[in-house]
């Protein structure tokens, strides 16, 4: 289980250094973090929090890994990290930006908003920081806005093509798959920040996907055989991306959600497929 604190001994077990600062074990631990180790960032974060208990970078560092492994029994135990972050040190933006994320999973959005325009108010030039807040944003209805901040993220982190996803995602939210999905090969084409990146892309395209395929399904004048074989093709292709989802660390119920709508979409294919 990814909450299972790691012995201090096994990291010279496994070669690595048993000294240094927290600050160079959360160095550690966000390196492994982007690299969707989430398992090895946790332990780095642990040595971390270990040497300073205080040390609100590791705090947040290791309440996001919880949080990124989806799974939902270990989010009230992200949300205190969260807290704790935030107590130890006010200034710092983590720790806002991580609770105001959970907040807005569950829908308080006004309480979010708080929280995440104050960790805008602490890093106006954090990219996770500007996601966040462009999330809420996209939830919102309030695109433009959104558009934004997103476009500014990308402006600061060129190199992570990740971010374009979000990008995507305003486009999907204005019924545009197209634009949609050149967002997400320009990401690719540039690169991302790791293996996480690289399956933020991999799941922003299988929404694309999806969502081609949907508004495809309910367009009662899509009849014509070469429409629903583009639905077809893109069913094919998100189901390729579906098998490849998830790893170690990481809960299977947001892939198998997503797995079931794609099974949706499959049997509406089929039933207009039918002479």
């Amino acid at each position: 289980m990814l909450y299972r604190t790691v012995p201090l001994l096994l990291f010279c077990l496994v070669g690595l250094a048993c000294s240094g600062s927290a600050s160079s074990w959360t160095e550690r631990g966000d390196a492994l973090l982007l690299n969707n180790d989430l398992l090895g960032a946790e332990a780095a974060y642990n040595r971390a929090i270990h040497m300073d208990p205080h040390h609100a970078p590791a705090l947040y560092g290791k309440g996001w890994a919880l949080y990124a492994s989806g799974f939902e029994s270990l989010k009230p135990v992200a949300r205190q990290l969260f807290q704790r972050s935030i107590e130890y040190q006010p200034d710092f933006f983590g720790g806002y930006r991580g609770k105001g994320v959970l907040l807005l999973e569950s829908g308080q959005v006004i309480a979010a908003e708080t929280l995440l325009r104050t960790a805008f108010e602490k890093s106006q030039t954090d990219p996770g920081v500007l996601a966040s807040l462009g999330q809420l944003y996209l939830q919102a209805g309030r695109l433009q806005e959104a558009e934004q901040l997103f476009e500014r993220a990308l402006e600061l982190k060129p190199a992570r093509g990740e971010l374009r996803r979000y990008l995507a995602e305003v486009d999907l939210a204005r019924e545009d798959p197209v634009a949609a999905m050149e967002h997400i090969e320009q990401g690719r084409a540039r690169g991302s920040s790791g293996r996480r990146g690289e399956l933020v892309l991999d799941e922003g395209e299988e929404r694309v996907l999806l969502e081609t395929a949907r508004l495809l399904l309910e367009d009662s004048e899509a009849s014509k055989v070469t429409e629903l074989a583009e639905v077809s093709r893109a069913l094919e292709r998100a189901a390729v991306l579906l098998s490849g989802a998830g790893g170690p660390g990481l809960s299977r119920a947001p892939v198998e959600q997503r797995r079931r709508y794609h099974e949706v979409l499959a049997r509406r294919l089929e039933e207009r497929l039918r002479p």
